[in-house]
């Protein structure tokens, strides 16, 4: 048996919730508190597993009469700060609805919903989200934290398709929040991944119309590195906004849940999605470019049904524990290729790096769009870098590796660099200063004196500090 006592007030609280409401005390506490990046811990004084509106509304009073703070967690693919002693934690992931509004092309969706319902759903009426690479992640944090994915030339980021949002604020009230109403939380809540000002309960989103799409990957030898990137980048600058494309050296690690052909083996990969009209063989005549130019080792490009779009980053699923880091760049040069290399493959010990990815940006994703905090609209690529921590230190040698990035390409870097959806924790508070111009952070920072003024919601970025 645990000797942590109950939280006061906790029975009161189970007894008014649908969902279960636990402490460090009870079994099922630890699996509740389970996020899907391993790296994190949360320890929270109680944990509310949401079933209903209410149960947030519940939790939230609860903690603000216990002096207690509020974490938020979905999935947990990416935490902040995480839920301590002084905290209760509200998983969100029993908060799951979503209906499809085929003629106004919306999606109305629960607080706790991944992508992939969504996706399924929309794909049944030649629509789609513009989620990310992984459609196992939470849609609301990916989207109110930007949600650069693979029809953003073309259709823009996630943030900008946020229609309305129902949250639950820190008295406990719950309010719709929009262009038109509550606009000022809306606006603060657009770009700051949300859980700094209140628990967003539903969700509505606008879907673009996409059905196949020509996607994939190129696959060619680690040694080819410097000619492929050379050549991406040419290719990529002429591309039609209809192709949102990447350049991604990945370092497969050996591990079982890796396919044969890629287990334990390093590669320079040319990915991304064309997202055409239907019978539009620009993409097909796109990827010919390099297959007459050179053989790949392995070739998975082909006209999918956007549902498979998952097949085109092919993220791990299973839960592991990850550390990443993004930042918006100006260009590509070789000083680029140089710090994706040493940061993956360089070193003389073995490499916890996953991958390091440059995502070309422009198209739709520099639409501005003042209904929204997310402002960083000029980086013309992104560079993404993930690595796994297997063992005691890989999480500083990663941390290290990361620094060491961007420091060396810190001359390809935009004025405003910080990208939140790709930093974790200390780095996520760090980077939020380097996300948001002066204006934008002092608004932000009062929106947060209005909506939380005793700063309940204290686990996402630093809202107070940011002006």
């Amino acid at each position: 048996m645990s000797n942590h006592p109950h939280p006061n007030g906790i029975e009161q609280l189970a007894a008014s919730c649908h969902g279960p409401v636990l402490h460090p005390a009870d079994d099922l506490y630890a699996e509740t508190c389970a996020g899907w990046n391993l790296a994190w811990t949360q320890r929270p004084a109680a944990v509310v597993r949401a079933a209903s509106e209410n149960d947030v509304t519940h939790a939230v009073r609860y903690a603000a009469a216990q002096g207690l703070s509020v974490a938020v967690q979905n999935t947990g693919h990416g935490v902040t700060v995480p839920a301590d002693e002084q905290s209760v934690l509200i998983v969100t992931k029993g908060l799951d609805q979503v209906s499809i509004d085929p003629q106004a092309r919306t999606a109305t969706i629960g607080g706790g919903v991944t992508w992939e319902p969504v996706l399924a759903a929309a794909q049944e009426h030649g629509l789609a989200p513009l989620l990310g690479s992984a459609p196992h992640v939470g849609a609301v944090g990916y989207s109110l934290g930007g949600g650069f994915g693979w029809l953003a030339r073309k259709h823009g980021l996630a943030v900008d398709t946020v229609r309305s949002l129902r949250v639950v604020l820190a008295d406990g009230r719950t309010v719709t929040a929009s262009p038109t109403e509550e606009s000022e939380l809306f606006w603060a809540m657009c770009g700051t991944a949300g859980s700094g000002l209140g628990v967003v309960v539903e969700m509505t989103i606008a879907l673009a119309p996409v059905t196949d799409v020509y996607a994939g990957n190129l696959f060619y030898p680690l040694d080819a590195a410097a000619e492929i990137f050379d050549r991406y980048v040419n290719w990529s600058e002429q591309a039609p906004i209809e192709l949102t494309s990447a350049f991604n050296i990945t370092a497969f690690p050996p591990l079982d849940l890796v396919p044969e052909p890629l287990r334990g083996n390093t590669f320079v990969i040319v990915r991304g999605c064309y997202a055409g009209a239907p019978g539009d063989e620009t993409g097909r005549q796109l990827i010919n470019e390099w297959r007459t130019w050179r053989e790949p080792l392995m070739d998975t490009w082909a006209t999918v049904p956007f549902a498979r779009q998952a097949e085109i980053s092919m993220d791990p699923v299973d839960p592991v524990p990850a550390a990443s880091s993004g930042r918006w760049l100006t260009g590509l040069d070789n000083t680029v290729l140089q710090a994706m290399l040493d940061a993956v493959v360089g070193g003389g010990a073995p490499s916890p790096m996953l991958f390091a990815e440059t995502r070309h940006g422009g198209g739709a994703t520099h639409r501005e769009n003042p209904a929204a905090s997310f402002g960083v609209r000029d980086g013309q690529r992104m560079l993404e870098l993930v690595g796994m921590i297997t063992a005691p230190g890989t999480d500083a040698e990663l941390e290290r590796r990361f620094q060491n990035t961007w420091q060396r390409i810190s001359a390809n870097l935009t004025p405003l660099p910080g990208y939140l959806n790709f930093a974790e924790g200390h780095e996520k508070v760090q980077i939020s200063h380097q996300s948001f111009d002066t204006p934008t952070s002092e608004r932000l920072t009062a929106a947060k004196h209005v909506y939380d003024p005793r700063d309940v919601f204290r686990h996402g970025i630093p809202l107070a500090d940011l002006g």
